[in-house]
């Protein structure tokens, strides 16, 4: 963490951490507590979304609707998302 502080000693940017997908919560947290503003965890949402679908098509190989198949999806990603939420500290912030 201590080029993250040298760093966010130089600039005055809001800046942004890339790839913390699987970075552990508290890593990712200590790195906001430093100046991260920005968590990018694309592969921590992508990979439950497409298991579900994956799961749901397993079990209906017929399915067209995507009203149907995206729904498990959506629902994995929304509890991995509350979870982000609450890691970096912005629950119930408005």
């Amino acid at each position: 963490f201590e080029r993250l502080k040298e760093i966010r000693s130089k600039v005055s940017v809001p800046l942004v951490l890339h790839g913390a997908s699987n970075v552990p919560d508290e890593l990712v947290k200590e790195a906001i507590s430093l100046g991260i503003c920005k968590v990018n965890v694309a592969t921590d949402l992508k990979i439950p979304f497409s298991d579900a679908v994956k799961e749901f098509f397993k079990e209906n190989p017929d399915a067209n609707d995507p009203r149907k198949y995206m729904t498990p999806g959506k629902k994995a990603m929304k509890e991995i998302v509350k979870h982000k939420i609450e890691v970096c500290g912005s629950a119930n912030r408005y």
